[in-house]
């Protein structure tokens, strides 16, 4: 049960990715994805090896969402000229 309902938020996560139009509310939804699957792993994966496979993961797509929120930080401070 749990595994579905981690399914459907990262599907609903994937769908709001393609729906957004700002790049850093993209971004968001691309780091619930990463965290959502590295729950899926953890999950569907009952064994030692799962759980070193999905904390390999999770440690990734932390990196991840730290390079997420530095880009972020960039895309505010910006300067966009229109030509």
């Amino acid at each position: 049960m749990i595994t579905e309902i981690v399914g459907i938020i990262i599907l609903f996560a994937a769908v709001r990715t393609l729906v957004a139009q700002d790049r850093s509310e993209r971004m968001v939804y691309i780091n619930v994805i990463g965290f959502g699957l590295s729950a899926l792993i953890a999950l569907y994966i009952q064994t030692p090896f799962g759980a070193i496979l999905a904390i390999t993961y999770f440690v990734t797509s932390t990196l991840s969402s730290n390079a997420i929120a530095y880009s972020i930080g960039r895309v505010k401070d910006e300067i966009v000229l229109d030509d």
